[in-house]
């Protein structure tokens, strides 16, 4: 006789959950919660409405856990990979460090693969939190990188920068910044790694 997980993992809907979240990851890349989400939407849509009762909804949850777990097994869901590699795309985009854990924190990523993946920035970069200011700041034409610009622009300049989550001390040397030629020395000065010479 077949036990409870073998009949949840050989029923119709657990396949169709796993072909579900199978063809979801294979489009994005997604955290366990972000998995979590899609699946009991499709539950929601597909699963109670065609062919489940009500009463195994219950059920259709312990499926959704299976097959998340299984994607986990197969490599498919890392929330530690998934946060190193967003750590590591944010200070070449200029994302700064507070906007990216508040990221991580909305797709469902822990505290401490949080704090893990930002300190792989460190190691890294020399400087990650600069790198990615003066990186907003190129974008955005902000500072040295745009033209010279009154008082009052120069605040809304500096909110700018205080909205994307840089700290008042990183704004205040990126906008004190002469040229556009020193901008850019100090930028790749900071996306050195650590142990390698500029």
């Amino acid at each position: 006789m077949q036990s409870e997980t073998e009949l949840r993992n050989t029923s119709r809907a657990h396949k169709r959950l796993m072909n579900k979240a199978l063809h979801y990851l294979g489009r994005y890349q997604a955290s366990q919660q972000k998995l979590r989400q899609t699946l009991r939407q499709f539950a929601r849509r597909k699963l109670l409405k065609d062919e489940v009762s009500d009463a195994d909804e219950a059920a259709i949850a312990r499926a959704i856990e299976d097959v998340i777990a299984l994607c986990c097994d197969y490599g498919y869901v890392d929330d530690s990979r998934l946060a190193t590699a967003k750590a590591h795309s944010a200070v070449l985009s200029g994302v700064s460090r507070r906007r990216l854990s508040q990221k991580l924190q909305q797709m469902g990523i822990d505290e401490d693969t949080r704090t893990a993946a930002l300190h792989t920035q460190n190691s890294d970069w020399t400087d990650p939190e600069l790198a990615a200011g003066l990186t907003f700041a190129r974008k955005k034409k902000c500072g040295p990188f745009g033209p010279e610009v009154t008082f009052e622009e120069k605040q809304k300049q500096m909110a700018k920068l205080a909205r994307a989550g840089f700290s008042l001390d990183l704004i205040k040397q990126i906008l004190e910044l002469s040229t556009a030629q020193e901008a850019e020395d100090l930028l790749a000065a900071a996306q050195t790694p650590p142990d390698e010479p500029f």
